[in-house]
């Protein structure tokens, strides 16, 4: 009796499981892309759409890479520098930054803030950096100027100079010696900015007048408490050095407001300057034309012209 022949396993049945391998392949790394892919783009998956779908069963080699704004204007690009120059802010700017600041940490009483044609002034009274007798800063100081500093990051390149003023305020209980008490806590100011980085060296400078420009009666501890002050100015760079209240802003800056005075024609001081210097110990100047007085001019100028002397009988 004849026997059956089993089916073998070979010839042109077993082809399928080469193209089931294949697909399998194909999955495989579809999935891996897919996988590789942390943050879907949609130009990205455009490029993977296409090369899978040529309509003719075939695949292509397609690149993707970073699309540019050459093929691609409608995609928004971050330039660093451009990133950089965003976060400058001019003078304007860093005047109000730094009113909002006093205010947000209600300094309002002890911290003025005041735009001029030089730049922005900063008084800061009594022991808002510094406790009594001492050029060591408070950790309140240091919280300040570091809030300083960030502004100064935003707008270093329209200043010119940082200076910062020390001044104590006439005090018999005091042995401090006056001098090295107000230029201490000056370089004290200096030192913790220039710790911070915000700025060129080159800017800083730092000076101590003890006792001697006061800005009220040193009579009453409301007066010393406003005397004793620390007084930082940054001056801008693009200041008109042609302009005569400019000028008078930085001798006055640099000088004091009695250093210079302006006189009349004929070399006379005028009656209005007399009579502020009269109602205050360190009065600003006035202008007549625009001609200078220093003290030793007067002084000669009295001199030549002694004024005559009257002898009254009564006291």
């Amino acid at each position: 009796m004849a026997h059956r022949k089993s089916g073998g396993g070979g010839g042109g049945g077993a082809n399928w499981m080469d193209t089931y391998g294949d697909l399998v392949t194909l999955l495989l790394c579809f999935f891996v892309l897919l996988y590789s892919m942390s943050s879907m783009d949609e130009t990205k998956w455009q490029y993977i759409a296409q090369a899978f779908s040529t309509g003719k069963g075939e695949i292509i080699n397609v690149v993707v890479d970073e699309p540019n704004p050459e093929n691609d204007p409608s995609a928004i690009y971050v330039d660093e520098e451009q990133e950089q120059n965003s976060q400058e802010i001019d003078f304007d700017e860093f005047y109000m930054y730094l009113n909002e600041a006093v205010e947000s940490a209600g300094l309002q009483e002890q911290v003025s803030v005041e735009m001029a044609d030089t730049g922005v002034y900063m008084k800061f009274r009594d022991n808002v950096f510094f406790a009594g007798d001492s050029y060591e800063l408070l950790d309140e100081g240091k919280y300040i100027l570091e809030i300083i500093c960030d502004g100064i990051r935003a707008v270093d390149k329209h200043v010119f100079a940082i200076k910062v003023n020390g001044h104590t305020a006439k005090s018999a209980s005091s042995s401090a010696n006056e001098w090295e008490l107000s230029s201490g806590r000056a370089s004290s100011v200096i030192n913790y900015m220039l710790s911070l980085d915000c700025c060129d060296p080159d800017k800083f400078s730092a000076a101590g007048y003890g006792k001697y420009r006061p800005i009220s009666d040193n009579d009453t501890e409301e007066g010393k408490r406003q005397n004793r002050r620390v007084e930082i100015v940054f001056i801008r760079n693009d200041i008109d050095m042609e302009d005569p209240a400019v000028m008078q802003e930085l001798m006055e800056l640099e000088f004091g407001k009695s250093f210079v005075s302006y006189s009349d024609a004929d070399g006379t001081v005028s009656e209005d300057s007399q009579g502020t210097a009269a109602e205050t110990s360190s009065a600003p100047p006035t202008q007549n034309n625009g001609n200078y007085s220093s003290k030793n001019d007067r002084l000669n100028e009295m001199k030549k012209n002694p004024p005559e002397v009257t002898v009254s009988d009564t006291e």
